[in-house]
């Protein structure tokens, strides 16, 4: 399980790169060395990220979760609210890593007096970054907007974990992180931990109730707080959800959320098996021909050498901000009529110059 918890944290480690990003005005085709920073205008390009985006979708804001949310964007609006808005408390007086995000920004101050204004306790990682200064000078060394992506991630490690917990459960956050019935963060950890000895106990027999040794066994291995036995745990509200969910009363499995990326690619391959399609490198001269016949741009060869080189459309256009700039303007937004009129232009011009797979 070492490799699939790594790819669990990997999806959030890249969502904190991908709002240092957004934050430094990366997305802008001709980005300047100062920005300004526009929190709804902000909020919009990261909710169009969380919306659009399938990794971000399935794995940070949990569309695959039971029950499922309503749809893409009230998720995205509820994953912004409990983990980017959630505020971070701050053990024994000492400097949070909402904090120490917040100090950072206070240094991009373009015009000097702007920083102090920064230097107001920011409660949680949004209003750290979009807090004084709002007029600021721009990363452009890539090391600094690491270091701006590292306090970014050590923000969303604390906000985000019970986010995940209740996701590696397979559970909705929204049923289990709102409202008085709200469970705590340290119950959801220990209950993940049953669940996984249990399913270890059952070895892995899932879409029936565990017996009652099993039960006594797994809560042997991996008590919860708060239930002197596991007969106790699965009573509760959250026990009784958690079991139904190895027992299949959904007619699904529990899949861990630590897991879902290292399957998701399985998930998305078709039944029926295509012919090979050419490499970035077997494709190049084909597609130098299509950029010197006008039928595309360069920055549209660079799209499609990234995708026959196996890289996703979502990561190929997030490397690719002419595109995106593109999509968001011809396009109305609609990647998959973009996508559409680029496939018909490549292949018209290769039909018309008589190109085939060498």
């Amino acid at each position: 399980m070492a490799g699939a918890a790594k790819g669990g944290r990997d999806i959030v480690a890249y969502f904190a790169g991908h709002l240092a990003h957004l934050v430094n005005g990366d997305d802008d085709p001709n980005p300047g060395s100062e920005i300004m920073i526009r929190p709804f205008q902000l909020f919009e390009r990261v909710h169009r990220a969380l919306v659009g985006n399938r990794r971000y979708a399935d794995n940070l804001v949990g569309l695959w979760a039971y029950p499922p949310p309503g749809d893409a964007d009230d998720a995205a609006d509820f994953y912004f609210d409990q983990v980017l808005d959630r505020p971070i408390a701050a053990r024994r007086g000492e400097p949070t890593s909402v904090d120490h995000l917040a100090a950072l920004v206070a240094t991009l101050a373009f015009a000097e007096g702007q920083s102090a204004g920064a230097a107001k306790a920011a409660l949680s990682t949004w209003k750290a970054l979009i807090g004084w200064p709002e007029r600021r000078r721009r990363l452009v060394e890539a090391k600094d907007v690491f270091e701006l992506s590292n306090r970014i991630l050590k923000c969303l490690d604390a906000a985000n974990r019970p986010y995940a917990e209740v996701l590696r459960l397979g559970l909705c956050p929204r049923e289990w992180l709102v409202g008085d019935a709200a469970v705590g963060v340290n119950t959801l950890k220990a209950a993940n931990a049953f669940i996984k000895a249990l399913k270890a106990t059952m070895n892995d027999d899932l879409g029936r109730r565990p017996t009652e040794p099993e039960l006594n066994r797994a809560f042997a291995a991996a008590a919860v707080p708060g239930s002197a036995t596991a007969q106790e745990f699965v009573r509760t509200p959250l026990g009784a959800a958690a079991i139904a969910r190895i027992a299949g009363r959904d007619q699904t499995y529990v899949v861990s959320f630590d897991a879902i990326s290292e399957t998701l690619v399985d998930q998305l391959v078709e039944d029926e098996e295509a012919e090979p399609l050419m490499s970035g490198a077997e494709a190049a001269s084909h597609l130098d021909g299509a950029v010197a016949g006008g039928a595309i741009a360069p920055a549209e060869r660079e799209l499609l050498s990234a995708l026959m080189d196996g890289k996703s459309l979502a990561d190929a256009l997030s490397a690719n901000p002419f595109l995106r700039r593109r999509v968001k303007t011809e396009f109305g937004g609609d990647v998959s009529a973009f996508v559409e009129d680029l496939a018909g232009r490549a292949a018209r011009f290769a039909a018309a110059a008589g190109m085939g797979r060498p």
